[in-house]
């Protein structure tokens, strides 16, 4: 019986330890380049994000001026 309970805590502990070297060999080689791709995407987003800003604000600027404009022409039909 004390063979068996001896390979087991032998397994749990070779379990965390090849867990620790996979901890820190993500985060020495594969961390940093998967954070470089991540944030690349966002870069590379940010003038398609602008562009539709821009055609945003100038959708509403037309649709403020075409609501005035129909104002105007109700109310000179109006009189």
């Amino acid at each position: 019986m004390k063979n068996q309970k001896g390979i087991s805590a032998l397994v749990v502990i070779v379990l965390i330890a090849l867990l620790i070297v996979f901890v820190v060999v993500w985060a020495r080689y594969f961390s940093k380049p998967l954070a470089t791709v991540m944030t690349g995407g966002i870069e590379r987003a940010e003038p398609s994000i602008d562009k539709a800003k821009q055609a945003g604000d100038t959708l509403e600027k037309l649709n403020r001026t075409t609501d005035e404009t129909m104002k105007k022409l109700d109310e000179e039909t109006g009189r």
